[in-house]
């Protein structure tokens, strides 16, 4: 139920030193191909967060420090669009104005308010003549409780959004009246990003990139998933979450005991599922992967995130072996895998042509569960048994999810983690898998995560 509230709005007006039409980064080029794919439909790569304000923080200095937000990350002050040629660009605005509402609700109500305001973020795409940032303040008796914020995947990813978040807590906590958000001078942005791609050693890594591709695709089967066998439902692409903390803890003490990341042990899995239905011995995915490996990448206030082709192979190997071999392909692959998608577009399009190439890249995953996000101390967690985790299995829920209304990948899994949640979504075309066939597969993922666990404790130990 809607709270009541009174809403105004603060124009905050925004400058930079640099402005001007650039070409796109290899990572916002990736991003375009998904936005120009589905679009309209494209609001998931909409990024949103929620911030608590601090106690004795008022409005001005919130407006100051979204100023300063702005002023320091050219990602933020950039609309996309495409040209007359259909090529797309990236456009830097030197200044401007952030227009952000103000809700004013009950001290009871904010919170949920807050939650209201993403969700509204979350559901409206970014389109070319809005810069790639949003921002609201819920306030209860003009004080405010929460500021939230979003920005456009194209513009900055999950984890550039962590720098950019943790600077905005800083700015709001103890943000001096002169303060301008200058960015740093050694500050690498998209503009500065693309222009290295452009060089002859970002070239030749690319290159090497997508011959890592092709060899890696050639070891893909025919068709990663199976072909259409039914008719299908309307919409005809149908997405289920998984709620399961199970999954989460399970997830967890296999990825402190094998020294792996939590991500991999699903990948395993679904991996060793899909290859069961396919009756393949060995089963391809395309990964996303961060692409950032060494201190300048860490610190990059953009997008670096592509797709990595994966070829994982789950003949003759314990699920625990499996786990292993995933990890190692994950990382080679995340590590031999960047490149120009326009370049690597054209290699495959000669290799394989349209249908084929849609064939290639029938599974996708995009996996994050940080160890954070699970609800049992590290300790608790490493001494986790099959039968303590089964008994966690009566708390899943599994729900339908409004997916985008287009085709996309015939079969794409994603998993996310936090403090309150942990879940697993899959879209399937249910030509190929019927809706109750997707809820059959995520409770066989949860059986074949929980089944890697040991018996007893003590058989988990060397």
């Amino acid at each position: 139920m809607y709270a009541t509230y009174r809403t105004r709005f603060l124009n905050i007006p925004f400058s930079g030193n640099r402005s001007g039409t650039f070409v796109l980064t290899w990572g916002q080029r990736w991003i375009w191909n998904s936005v120009s794919s589905r679009a309209p439909y494209y609001a998931d790569l909409n990024d949103s967060h929620i911030i608590q304000a601090p106690e004795q923080c008022d409005l001005d200095t919130i407006s100051r420090s979204l100023g300063a937000l702005l002023n320091r990350y050219e990602s933020f002050r950039s609309r996309f669009s495409v040209s007359l040629d259909e090529q797309p660009y990236q456009m830097v605005l030197n200044s401007g104005n952030l227009r952000v509402e103000v809700r004013d609700v009950a001290e009871e109500d904010a919170r949920s308010t807050a939650g209201i305001i993403e969700a509204e973020f979350n559901c409206i795409p970014f389109t070319a003549p809005e810069i790639s940032f949003r921002a609201a303040v819920v306030t209860s008796g003009g004080m405010p409780k929460f500021i939230v914020l979003c920005a456009f995947h194209m513009a900055m990813d999950c984890h550039g959004m962590v720098l950019a978040l943790e600077d905005f807590r800083s700015l709001v906590s103890d943000h001096p009246v002169d303060a301008e958000g200058v960015a740093a001078d050694d500050m690498a942005h998209p503009v500065d990003r693309a222009r290295m791609e452009g060089e002859p050693r970002s070239l030749r890594r690319s290159a090497q990139g997508i011959r890592f591709w092709e060899e890696e695709l050639a070891k893909f089967p025919d068709s990663s998933f199976p072909e259409p066998v039914q008719r299908p439902e309307s919409p005809r692409y149908k997405t289920f979450a998984m709620h399961s903390v199970a999954v989460r803890a399970a997830s967890l003490k296999l990825s402190l005991e094998l020294g792996v990341s939590t991500a991999s042990v699903i990948h395993a899995m679904a991996a060793a599922l899909v290859a069961k239905r396919t009756q393949n011995g060995l089963t391809g995915f395309i990964m996303a992967a961060s692409h950032r490996y060494d201190p300048a990448s860490m610190r990059y206030p953009g997008t670096l995130v592509q797709g990595v082709p994966v070829a994982i192979d789950v003949s003759r190997r314990t699920p625990r072996e499996l786990i292993a071999h995933t990890h190692r392909a994950a990382m080679l692959a995340a590590l031999g895998g960047q490149c120009d998608p326009v370049h690597l577009a054209e290699s495959m399009s000669k290799a394989y042509g349209p249908e084929g190439i849609r064939a290639k890249l029938a599974c996708t995953v995009n996996l994050s569960l940080p160890a954070a996000a699970d609800p049992l101390p590290p300790t608790d967690a490493r001494g986790l048994t099959r039968s303590q985790a089964a008994c966690l299995l009566s708390e899943s829920r599994y729900e339908y999810v409004e997916g985008t209304p287009v085709e996309n990948d015939r079969f794409h899994l994603a998993a996310h983690g936090s403090p309150s949640d942990f879940h697993i979504t899959l879209r399937v075309d249910t030509a190929t898998l019927a809706s109750n066939g997707i809820v059959d597969f995520l409770r066989e993922l949860e059986h074949f995560v929980i089944d890697c666990l040991p018996e007893t404790e003590t058989a988990s130990r060397p």
